[in-house]
């Protein structure tokens, strides 16, 4: 491996990434930094970096790279995931990276200026769009339910779901953060965030579940985490008003303070999330004003007096004429 290169301010040396140029950060946190990076055949890539100085103990950045071991080969297994495609160093060492595929820049998509790139996340959706139609709701937590009970089947657990952890690849979600990826009922440290951790705590599928209902919580109303179960006071149009009464149940059994009354599986909740999108009521279901319905009934109901009447004077007349 070559010797790490200083960054243009003269800071730190940069980790060295085998066969990859880092060119910018366009990300940082306290489990690493996340940098945009171009590979030996000009394609960019997205590269986390975790240097064992970051942890107060060994044991973190130890458990950060059992979490890319664990993870790395059923990334590319399901489409949820966010594929990753390479992983250098060891716990041993003074860092560790991976490679992933890189996600949509917020305004150019796939196309990437790495001047300007910006990764486009579902929180930032939401802070420019505020809340997004039942429909797209949909359509993005189907495919995050289906990812987490891909990952629990496999006996993991992400242990972080949230808006700032989901990406777009050619428009679709994928969940991203490998490292929190552990095995289920690790329960050691209280990794998550606040507001999406269950009372009981992290460490459990039911966990998973719990988070990926905040998330839609607050992107089909438009509030913040913390003021679930709370809906908007005013949604405009009543269809708009309903679907989000009816998409709510969803939420409400995905978030119940009670482990055991949530969706047992994350494949019950994005079979929920499916077969809502699919047959929930049409427009003009629940329009019809019940004076309405009543007419109607009492216009049946006289028509069909009228037909016994018709037929009762029929026979009445063909036994007095029967020629």
């Amino acid at each position: 491996m070559n010797p790490p290169a200083a960054s243009p301010e003269g800071a730190a040396p940069r980790p060295v990434v085998a066969e990859h140029e880092l060119v910018r950060l366009i990300g940082a946190g306290s489990g690493g930094e996340v940098w945009l990076a171009r590979n030996a055949l000009g394609t960019y890539r997205a590269v986390k970096i975790i240097c064992r100085k970051s942890f107060e103990w060994q044991k973190p950045f130890a458990d950060e790279f059992q979490g890319l071991l664990r993870f790395e080969p059923l990334s590319r297994e399901h489409d949820g995931l966010v594929d990753v495609l390479q992983v250098g160093g060891s716990a041993a060492a003074d860092y560790l990276y991976y490679v992933m595929e890189l996600g949509d820049d917020v305004r150019t998509g796939q196309t990437i200026n790495p001047a300007s790139y910006r990764p486009r996340t579902l929180a930032h959706d939401l802070a420019e769009r505020r809340r997004l139609p039942i429909g797209e709701c949909i359509r993005l937590g189907a495919p995050i339910a289906s990812a987490l009970g891909f990952l629990h089947r496999h006996g993991l657990i992400h242990r972080d779901v949230k808006p700032a952890n989901i990406i777009f690849v050619n428009g679709f979600p994928k969940l991203v953060d490998a490292g929190l990826v552990t095995e289920m009922f690790q329960t050691g440290s209280r990794v998550g965030t606040e507001g999406y951790i269950p009372p009981e705590g992290p460490g459990t599928a039911r966990a998973d579940i719990y988070a990926l209902g905040k998330v839609l919580y607050e992107i089909s109303t438009g509030k913040d985490r913390n003021d679930y179960p709370e809906l908007p006071a005013d949604l405009g149009r009543p269809a708009d008003e309903r679907d989000l009464i009816q998409f709510n149940q969803i939420i409400i059994k995905a978030c119940r303070a009670n482990p055991r009354l949530r969706y047992r599986a994350a494949e019950e909740m994005m079979s929920d999330l499916l077969a809502f999108q699919f047959c929930r009521p049409g427009p003009l279901d629940g329009k019809i004003p019940q004076s309405s319905i009543r007419m109607f009934s009492l216009i049946g109901l006289l028509i069909a007096l009228g037909v016994t009447l018709f037929l009762l004077w029929r026979i009445i007349w063909l036994l007095r004429h029967p020629d």
